[in-house]
């Protein structure tokens, strides 16, 4: 079984897990929020993994067009898209180099794949490029500034797991790489650590916000957005 095989047959595993759980509930919530999708809106979803956020956007009405290198990945996300006809694309593509034309998208989301990125500077860039003016983009990643991260390196450090390859990012990285684009807006979530006993996992609303409103650039899991200028 390669990496891809192995990364494919866990992740949506991991989502019916307590932690998973919590962290669907929240990420969803933080994602949704900031790219407000809309029926007839023309998306692309890069580094769409299994499809979590491809089918959620179709649910919303919109055309998606989907890209992942790993074609393990795309496999289970054309299973759980095989309803929406031709409101679905899936394309197996490098997000270095996406093969689409300048402004071709209302919107461009990436959620928790540029870890997976060898260069996430140029992704990025190529993601703000197929973007039309006056769209926008949402890019989800997961913070090198969180006890979840921590927790991930030193697992790493003595078995092979899904992060073993990964790279975290914290909003100053984000803010790097994407200059001279601006974020507009984002969001940091995700505080109850990994280590958290059940009872915390279950009831973390409290926690959960008032860290969200507090400190943000330190939560596990980091969402920004960026518009593109009418005049780009």
């Amino acid at each position: 079984m390669n990496y891809f095989q192995e990364l494919a047959a866990k992740y949506d595993a991991w989502f019916d897990t307590p932690h998973g759980s919590y962290v669907r509930r929240f990420e969803h919530e933080m994602i949704m929020d900031l790219t407000c999708a809309k029926p007839g809106m023309k998306i692309l979803d890069v580094g769409c993994g299994t499809g979590i956020y491809t089918c959620e956007l179709l649910k919303q009405g919109a055309t998606v067009t989907g890209i992942d290198i790993s074609p393990e990945m795309l496999d289970i996300a054309r299973w759980k898209t095989a309803g929406y006809g031709e409101r679905v694309s899936l394309i197996q593509a490098d997000a270095a180099a996406l093969p689409f034309a300048d402004n071709e998208f209302d919107m461009v989301v990436s959620i928790t794949a540029m870890e997976f990125f060898q260069n996430p500077c140029a992704c990025l860039h190529e993601m703000h490029r197929v973007l039309r003016p006056g769209g926008h983009m949402v890019v989800a990643t997961l913070n090198s500034k969180s006890l979840w991260a921590m927790q991930r390196r030193i697992k790493s450090w003595f078995r092979r797991t899904i992060f073993s390859n990964a790279n975290f990012y914290s909003i100053g990285d984000l803010r790097r790489f994407l200059q001279p684009h601006t974020i507009s807006a984002w969001r940091g979530g995700i505080f109850v650590p990994p280590f958290a006993p059940s009872a915390l996992i279950k009831r973390p609303d409290v926690l959960e916000r008032w860290c969200q409103q507090v400190m943000p650039a330190y939560g596990a899991f980091i969402v920004v957005r960026v518009e593109k200028n009418p005049g780009h």
